[in-house]
């Protein structure tokens, strides 16, 4: 695996997550939050960005971001053992922005860094509801671990693939879960329009 030249020119500051219960505020966010088919927007320009950061991940990583790297996955092994969906989803943002950080590139780990804060309050949709979706988790974990697997071997384009692939499997659960509630909804409105006309349910 070859270093990337010179790391600390290259070096961000590591992006820090806005706390879960904080109102998005901005005005990105707010015309986001306004406009929730821009969902898939997100995808589609995660599925870029993720895939282009692990490669350059595989490629760039220094020693100390492979540890990083290394720590994030074993917090999300460990939240995924504790069947913890809130403490699951916080370590695989934090996994996420541990590659973009390793990919050492200035401009992506920050543009990044933002795209998670708002992602992180639900901005596109609720993350730790989709951790609790059955068989979510463990799709994602083997998902994730495929990623690190091939960060770690310094094989870019496995990297890459393997990011591609995780955010299709995320976009894929979201359309299904979606799916599932508008089902969920319909079902109660119709419960509860037969309460009122006083015919059993």
């Amino acid at each position: 695996m070859q270093a990337y030249p010179d790391p600390m020119m290259h070096a961000a500051p590591k992006p820090t997550l806005r706390n879960a219960g904080e109102p998005a505020s901005d005005p990105l966010s707010r015309l986001l939050q306004a406009h929730p088919e821009t969902v898939f927007d997100y995808f589609e320009f995660r599925r870029v960005m993720a895939g282009s950061a692990a490669a350059l991940a595989a490629e760039r990583a220094t020693p100390e971001d492979l540890a990083h790297l290394r720590a994030c996955m074993e917090a999300m092994e460990k939240a995924h053992a504790l069947d913890d969906p809130a403490q699951e989803a916080a370590t695989d943002a934090e996994f996420h922005l541990a590659i973009y950080q390793s990919a050492h590139n200035l401009v992506m780990s920050q543009v990044m860094g933002r795209v998670f804060d708002m992602l992180k309050v639900g901005v596109f949709y609720d993350r730790i509801d989709l951790y609790r979706r059955r068989g979510v988790r463990d799709a994602f974990l083997r998902q994730h671990q495929a990623i690190w697997q091939a960060i770690v071997a310094g094989n870019p384009e496995a990297a890459r693939i393997a990011a591609e692939a995780h955010i299709n499997s995320t976009e894929e659960a979201l359309r299904e879960a979606q799916f599932a509630n508008s089902r969920r909804d319909v079902a109660l409105r119709r419960r509860a329009g037969s309460d009122l006309t006083g015919r059993p349910r």
